[in-house]
């Protein structure tokens, strides 16, 4: 909006993610057993901030990481277009192509699917941040998977049901398409897999 763009999302699509794909996989989280190795840590200030030991980065990390994925998807098919046009990519030429309402409802469509698809999957990698999403039980948290699986449901029905397309106003995606969407959305547990990784070589370090 800053720069002049269009809105990347509607207000009912950010009211969905938050009601839906995103209430879901938080009250899973929240029965989840957790670290089995939780013992062997030193025990937290009761004292101490929300954002304390690191949750501060934590949060701006993650959300960073899901708003870029999800601005990379509105700015998909117009930069797409252009390039195959052999156009200059510039911020005017982004918006001249959203001036069409077949361009811009589908680059919303994709944004508001990549938020709400990468919701799902950060809340997997959220489960624990001191280990590889490999090296942990999924079927040990299998409302987590009930959620994920739901959510994802939801998302697509809201897509592809002709009536709930009208509702929320987006596009109709081909299976092409949601699958390209799909592997955007993964992003959010690759992203842990590096601040696992980190992790580890800075305590090594300190060793």
């Amino acid at each position: 909006i800053v720069a002049g763009l269009s809105t990347p999302l509607a207000a009912i699509h950010i009211l969905w993610v938050n009601l839906i794909t995103d209430s879901l996989p938080g009250l899973a989280l929240g029965v989840d057993k957790g670290d089995p190795l939780i013992m062997k840590k030193n025990p937290r200030n009761p004292k101490e901030s929300l954002f304390a030991d690191g949750g501060l980065a934590i949060t701006l990390f993650f959300g960073a990481a899901i708003g870029l994925i999800t601005l990379i998807s509105f700015l998909f098919i117009p930069v797409q277009n252009l390039l195959f046009s052999g156009e200059a990519v510039t911020l005017s030429a982004i918006q001249a192509q959203y001036a069409s309402e077949l361009i811009y409802t589908r680059s919303q469509t994709y944004a508001f699917t990549v938020l709400a698809i990468s919701q799902l999957f950060n809340a997997m990698g959220m489960r624990n941040l001191d280990r590889s999403i490999f090296r942990y039980n999924h079927l040990n948290n299998k409302v987590m998977i009930l959620a994920f699986v739901v959510g994802f449901g939801l998302q697509i029905a809201v897509t592809e049901i002709p009536f709930m397309a009208g509702i929320f106003g987006v596009a109709i995606l081909s299976w092409k398409e949601w699958g390209m969407l799909a592997i955007f959305s993964t992003a959010p547990l690759w992203f842990h897999e590096l601040f696992v990784f980190a992790q580890h070589l800075a305590k090594r370090r300190k060793k």
